[in-house]
């Protein structure tokens, strides 16, 4: 599985390995790192459903929030 950001050029690379997988991440953002902050506090606000979920808009920008869980800024499209 491959993951990239178009806009800074980082990439993360997924592999399996023995039962496991591996990660190799590249660029300025740790791509991984990010994703598995944000499935961690996921769990840990045990898995709001998408309705408790509101959508912020300010400054051309989009917020996804939640009350347990980080600010996501989503891209614009």
């Amino acid at each position: 599985m491959h993951l990239v950001d178009v806009v800074t050029g980082s990439a993360a690379t997924l592999t399996p390995a023995g039962g496991r997988w591996e990660v190799r991440e590249g660029g300025l953002l740790r791509l991984w790192e990010r994703i598995e902050t944000v499935f961690s506090a996921y769990d840990e606000a045990d898995r709001p459903r998408p309705e408790t979920f509101t959508l912020h808009v300010y400054d051309g920008q989009q917020h996804q929030r939640h009350p347990h869980l980080p600010s996501l800024l989503l891209p614009r499209l």
